[in-house]
């Protein structure tokens, strides 16, 4: 509106009362019309002030003791819901490996659970569309996936419930501004509100030295996009001891059969993005043992001089002068059959043999693809890799060992037994030194 402007202090209030900081935002500036400000100087008399806003008590944030946030208005209300559904989709793109496509093709009503007879929750299970390859075609498919997500999807069920239906819509995802000139579906915007939600968590809550979200490598905000999110969760799976066990202890799910589900029997294809990661992370771990070869780390015993062999080959052939990395690229190519064998343990690294490994002899149902992480004997196995970075895991083992022996109602039996474990965890120790490597495959 245009007209006589009206007096500082009364115009910063009002502009407050509505939402806008108009010494930060100046081209929201508003004018009123004549008489405007005599009335609102008559209110101001009689009623008094205060900031504006609505009288929400907003929680303490118990880090600080404060409240989390300055009272909600209009327009920060409209703000914090837009911020609420970018943290919805975070939590549904990142647990359950699922493509921006899929995500943003949720319904209201896509979650199922799945109950017992005793009524004990079994399993949450998310409905959309799974596309594969650069087809467009998409086709349904279910993820099975945790109660964070379920309780994602709850939140968004409410949120976007309004705006929706307004639109004769049923997605999980409109733009949630009411406005006839918005587009009806969030589509391609997410990529900017996942940022400025970035930037909220970085207004709120970062502290003088470092930001709520860290930043890039060039010390710039770290730019979200929505792939980060399922090529995140594929390095978690596929870069922890023994994949599919790392993943029910990170995520805390509550059996093998739920994290399999979301961890790729759907038809997404999200297996082989783990599998891709995989295959990454074992290439990068090899290049690890490579560089301590090349520092003077030695190898022994069994697979020492296949591995090595491999190691020595490489950089032979590269030749790197004292000082010099040795190209990367390159190593990468030429070391990429070793890697594939390469499965990293808890106790024990594995270069995988189908032909010698003791967990398959033992198997009753084989597998030869992959080992069988229960049966593993690492102080046995001619695959078995124990390394310095495996001694603390060992020390604890032994800790242990030697804390049962001090037990006086074993048997003589159990005692004898005990003695000949702590003794061949005490070679695996003595021999794991900070300047050596050893391939192990001791015989009791």
């Amino acid at each position: 509106m245009t007209g006589q402007a009206i007096p500082p202090v009364n115009s910063h209030l009002l502009h407050l009362y509505i939402g806008i900081d108009a010494s930060a935002d100046p081209h929201m500036h508003i004018q009123l019309s004549s008489g405007a400000p005599d009335f609102i100087d008559a209110a101001v008399r009689e009623l008094g002030v205060e900031t504006g806003g609505m009288d929400t008590p907003i929680s303490i944030l118990p880090e600080t003791g404060q409240p989390w946030r300055p009272r909600f208005d209009i327009k920060t209300l409209a703000q914090e819901e837009r911020m609420l559904q970018s943290a919805a989709y975070i939590l549904c793109a990142y647990l359950t490996g699922m493509r921006d496509c899929e995500v943003q093709a949720m319904q209201r009503g896509c979650l199922s659970i799945a109950r017992s007879g005793d009524g004990v929750i079994m399993r949450h299970r998310v409905r959309s569309v799974a596309y594969k390859g650069k087809s467009g075609q998409g086709e349904p498919a279910e993820w099975v996936t945790i109660e964070p997500v379920a309780q994602a999807i709850d939140v968004l069920e409410r949120l976007s419930l309004r705006a929706a239906s307004a639109r004769g819509l049923t997605t999980l995802w409109p733009v949630l501004a009411a406005k006839s000139v918005c587009k009806d579906h969030l589509s391609a915007e997410i990529v900017r509100q996942l940022n400025r939600y970035r930037d909220h968590l970085n207004d709120l809550f970062r502290t003088a030295v470092n930001p709520a979200v860290p930043d890039g490598p060039e010390g710039t905000p770290w730019r979200i996009t929505t792939r980060q999110f399922r090529r995140t969760i594929a390095w978690h799976i596929a870069n922890r001891p023994f994949g599919t066990i790392a993943g029910m202890i990170q995520y805390k799910h509550a059996s093998v059969a739920t994290f399999e589900g979301y961890a790729g029997s759907s038809a997404s294809g999200f297996r082989a993005e783990v599998e891709n990661q995989r295959a990454l992370g074992q290439l990068d771990d090899v290049l690890t043992y490579f560089d301590d070869r090349q520092t003077g780390s030695t190898l022994s015993e069994p697979a020492a001089p296949r591995i090595s062999k491999a190691l020595d080959t490489a950089a032979a052939e590269l030749a790197p002068l004292p000082a010099m990395i040795a190209d990367r690229a390159r190593l990468r190519t030429m070391l990429a059959s070793l890697a594939r064998t390469l499965h990293v343990g808890v106790l024990a690294d594995c270069f995988f043999d189908p032909g010698t490994a003791m967990c398959l002899k033992q198997a009753t149902s084989i597998d030869s693809k992959m080992p069988l992480t229960a049966l593993c004997q690492p102080t046995r196995c001619p695959n078995a890799c124990i390394t310095a970075r495996h001694r603390p895991a060992w020390t604890r083992i032994a800790d242990d060992t030697r804390s049962l022996l001090k037990e006086k109602r074993l048997s003589q039996i159990q005692r004898e037994v005990l003695r000949g474990e702590l003794g061949r965890i005490q070679a695996v120790l003595g021999e794991s030194t900070n300047d050596q490597i050893h391939y192990s495959s001791c015989v009791a």
